[in-house]
């Protein structure tokens, strides 16, 4: 019988969800496979959630929770540890972002190293721009002309820039519009005296307030979404409330949840609920899905993703010397006025028209996850020829439960695979540190499984 020669995978995208899939396929796979790990960017580990020099973007989950191993719970503390003489922060600290990143590049540096000149690990700072599939395997063509041959794929792409949101089409292409809020050559170019309108009052509209607050910005910056939610704040809770799983409609789940939070800390029955997100959320009919995204996802945004205290304190402190102000309300007309634009707007639950006159807005309305919008190289080279489709809510790519990705027509795709972000639609809860590190592992688990 002819022994089956060492597999080779393929991952695009190096950011977390791409790096710790890589590592925990290195750590299963035999000598001789290999794992080629491409990135646009050409920073490995770290992407753009934790790419942030700015040491005022802090992690949204206490350290204690930010292994990047479920089996090893204190991976990430005993790693901060090391960097510190001292004892360094606790278990309990929300540590900055960039830090984070650096203990990502960390696991792939230590992989590397851990191989032995082995060289199963192979880094590519290029952009893939086509995946052709085939019965004997893959073909990644890429931007540098050098194709990579692999036995599978798996697309970590992570997430993409906003998209401009209705009522705001007239601003594409304006010089008064960011449309990316982590451009840190655009941003660095706006007056400190600028007046500011930030589209969206998420977390993304927090971490660019304080990046322009740390820069010294003095003018009035104002934040706009349709309701005015800005995210809860982290705050010591007991431990989670035990939940007990039930097929149950859109509504008896609410009205379960609604039940525990008469009687417990909201935070404990959030985060009592979260290890069971990803099965509810499957089990739910797509027009149930679609209700809760009209009607409960901006409640259930800034109950699940909450700020750092330190973080909460700081915007507290700019909204109560109105540096800055939040607006619940939604674009009527943008017109370009001298050197300046006219904001009118509908006031949420009022009749009246509000008018703004802002030297910029910024887009921070958060990641975009319609993949059929999105104008990346790879993504529509797949598109167009139907190896891939959007889920049917537009929030990621069509996977199957085993991440399989699922062609224009429904069929799986033996040889690629999904991972991280570009499943939001079919388990909701992919895109934190908890939900992808499980998922990385069960991913590698069954890459090895089917290749090897």
């Amino acid at each position: 019988m002819t022994e089956r020669k060492p597999p080779s995978f393929g991952i695009i995208g190096a950011g977390f969800s791409g790096s710790l899939l890589a590592v925990h396929l290195l750590r299963r796979l035999p000598h001789g496979s290999r794992v080629h790990l491409i990135e646009r960017r050409g920073e490995f580990g770290s992407g753009l959630a934790f790419s942030t020099p700015n040491s005022s973007h802090l992690l949204n989950v206490r350290a204690e929770r930010m292994s990047a191993f479920e089996r090893e719970p204190a991976h990430f503390q005993n790693w901060l540890a090391d960097q510190h003489e001292d004892e360094g922060p606790g278990g309990s600290a929300f540590v900055p972002r960039g830090m984070y990143g650096r203990y990502v590049q960390s696991l792939l540096a230590d992989q590397l190293a851990a191989e032995n000149g082995n060289r199963n690990l192979y880094l590519f700072p290029d952009e893939a721009v086509d995946l052709e599939l085939g019965a004997d395997g893959a073909v990644i063509q890429m931007s540098g002309g050098r194709p990579v041959r692999v036995d599978a794929a798996v697309l970590a792409v992570g997430n993409f820039p906003p998209q401009v949101p209705s009522g705001a089409e007239a601003l594409a292409g304006s010089p008064h519009y960011v449309a990316n809020p982590w451009d840190a050559e655009v941003t660095r170019a706006i007056s400190h005296d600028a007046a500011l309108l930030v589209i969206g009052s998420g977390l993304t509209m927090v971490d660019f307030v304080l990046n322009m607050l740390d820069r010294g910005h003095r003018g009035p910056i104002y934040a706009m979404s349709r309701r005015g939610l800005l995210p809860h704040r982290h705050a010591p809770s007991p431990p989670p409330v035990p939940w007990v799983p039930e097929e149950l409609p859109l509504s008896a789940q609410v009205r379960k949840m609604r039940h525990a939070v008469e009687s417990h800390d909201w935070r404990a029955v959030f985060d009592g609920v979260r290890p069971h997100t990803q099965s509810w959320w499957s089990n739910l009919p797509v027009e149930q899905r679609k209700r809760f995204l009209r009607h409960l996802r901006p409640w259930w945004d800034i109950h699940r993703h909450r700020m750092a205290p330190e973080v909460a304190r700081r915007i507290d402190e700019a909204i109560g010397r109105g540096a800055l102000t939040v607006l619940a309300g939604r674009f009527q007309t943008i017109e370009a006025e001298g050197q300046r634009l006219a904001i009118r707007y509908r006031p949420r639950g009022r009749d009246a028209q509000g008018h703004l006159a802002v030297d910029h807005v910024v887009n921070c309305s958060g990641p975009s996850s319609d993949y059929g919008a999105i104008e990346q190289k790879l993504v529509r080279a797949l598109l167009k020829r139907g190896a891939i489709r959007p889920d049917a809510l537009s929030l990621g790519l069509d996977v199957d439960v085993s991440l399989k990705l699922l062609d224009a027509e429904g069929k799986v795709q033996p040889r690629l695979y999904g991972l991280g972000p570009v499943t939001k639609g079919r388990f909701w809860e992919c895109t934190a540190v908890p939900e992808i590190r499980r998922q990385a592992e069960e991913l590698a688990e069954r890459l090895v499984a089917d290749w090897l």
